[in-house]
């Protein structure tokens, strides 16, 4: 299938900057990529920059880590225009436009009545739980 070139952008776009966020997470978060290269490299992973933007320090284990967020974003932005791909996430996106989306008080009367349900069974949930600890201590 030829598609236009801006065709399925927003959810190709979306898709990408996606799946490359979760990927930075998982490298620069707390246990992330760049802090296991800290204890591998150990004494040879110099400071190159004490002040760096969003990074605080650049060492090298930082600079390895950026190398493969590139390398994974540049392959993610190859995989998500294959063409397979890339007709999968116009159609997404094709079908999502022909949605009706609800008007706020839709949503607003839903979330009222969801959130009354989850009370209601709550209660009830509660009220049985306990009843039926009591009849288990007076049976035992």
């Amino acid at each position: 299938m030829s598609y236009r070139k801006d065709q399925g952008r927003y959810a190709r776009m979306l898709a990408f900057w996606g799946l490359t966020l979760v990927v930075a997470y998982g490298c620069f978060h707390a246990s992330g990529l760049v802090n296991v290269l800290d204890g591998l490299l150990g004494t040879s992973n110099p400071t190159l920059v004490e002040q760096f933007p969003l990074l605080g320090t650049l060492k090298v284990s930082t600079v390895i880590t950026l190398a493969l967020l590139g390398v994974v974003a540049a392959t993610l932005h190859r995989l998500l225009n294959r063409p397979k791909v890339a007709d999968a996430l116009i159609e997404t996106e094709a079908e999502l436009h022909k949605v009706t989306w609800p008007q706020w008080s839709e949503t607003w009367t839903g979330t009222i009545a969801v959130a009354g349900l989850v009370l209601v069974l709550f209660v009830f949930l509660t009220g049985a739980d306990l009843f039926l600890t009591w009849v288990v201590q007076r049976l035992f």
